[in-house]
């Protein structure tokens, strides 16, 4: 079984993605069974058009594109979405790191749910649409990936396996191919929410795109943010220092108490070693017996050592 920390990066956000479309199904299974009218999940997940519904949940700016359609609705929602990311997340690694990726994806994720918005509450053709509105999906992300793939690799020529035959095409063709069918439906239809993410994921991969051609990465950033939380979750989850003596990890009051017992015992063999030095003074040191004169040998011992 594949652990999910060797997974690169792009398998890691398949990953979750998969762990949240299961537990959205998860969530629609317990509500069929119990019979239960409640919330469904997409109230608390999908991204609303309308704003005062977003405006109490903003959270779904983000959530949404970790969520996919129901089979039933579109058995190839989240297929292809997690074929096109691990595809194209392997060639924009080729010039990238793996955490410029996640900024990127997450932010032409956000991009795209900010324009679905903006194109929802401005243009009249969705005034009905926006009341009842929402969407889910990385189709977004997803079709700004591939622009940003193919305006820094546009030359790249690669193998499409279609079974019958291998097909090479050059990274452009390969895109345009993809990008006309992902919004050849338009406005029409009951997707028309998805199609204005897809545009707007194509708008922020083309700036990207260019951006980067003229040496700027405008998804800095958020990748410097994504360092930072990452740092504050790291030190948040280290352990917290304790005091200790001699190698051993034991709590500041046990180190205390011992400090205590040492002091008393040194306390203790002083007033013994004043008690022998008084008897010498008056009986002279032939006085001492055998214990007494040996305890004066090793006291005296030790304060040569110091």
């Amino acid at each position: 079984m594949i652990k999910y920390k060797t997974l690169p990066i792009y398998g890691k956000l398949i990953y979750i993605t998969v762990a949240v479309f299961l537990f959205t199904q998860l969530w629609k299974l317990i509500g069929v069974l119990f019979v239960w009218t409640g919330i469904p999940w997409t109230h608390w997940l999908a991204l609303p058009s309308n704003l005062n519904d977003f405006l109490m949940h903003p959270w779904t700016l983000l959530t949404y594109m970790f969520c996919h359609a129901d089979f039933t609705q579109d058995p190839f929602h989240l297929i292809f979405n997690m074929l096109w990311l691990w595809w194209f997340g392997q060639f924009f690694l080729q010039h990238h790191t793996s955490r410029q990726l996640l900024s990127f994806y997450l932010t032409s994720g956000i991009f795209a749910g900010v324009f679905f918005l903006f194109c929802y509450n401005v243009f009249p053709y969705f005034q009905f649409d926006r009341l009842f509105s929402y969407v889910v999906g990385a189709s977004g992300a997803i079709c700004a990936l591939i622009v940003a793939v193919a305006m820094r690799q546009s030359e790249q020529t690669i193998g499409l396996n279609l079974f019958v035959r291998v097909v090479w095409l050059k990274m452009k063709w390969l895109a345009l191919i993809i990008l006309a069918l992902t919004v050849l439906t338009g406005f029409n239809g009951s997707n028309a929410g998805g199609q204005v993410c897809h545009i707007g994921g194509i708008l922020f991969g083309l700036l990207y795109g260019w951006m980067e051609r003229r040496g700027t990465d405008i998804c800095a950033w958020p990748s410097k943010l994504i360092d930072s939380i990452g740092k504050w979750i790291e030190d948040f989850r280290k352990p917290k220092m304790r005091a200790t003596r001699g190698g051993r990890r034991d709590p500041i009051g046990a180190e205390k108490q011992r400090d205590m017992d040492y002091n008393a015992d040194r306390r203790c063999h002083e007033e013994q070693i004043d008690a022998i030095l008084d008897k010498i003074s008056k009986h002279g040191y032939d006085g001492l017996t055998a214990e007494e004169k040996q305890m004066l040998f090793d006291a005296s011992k030790r304060k040569k050592k110091q």
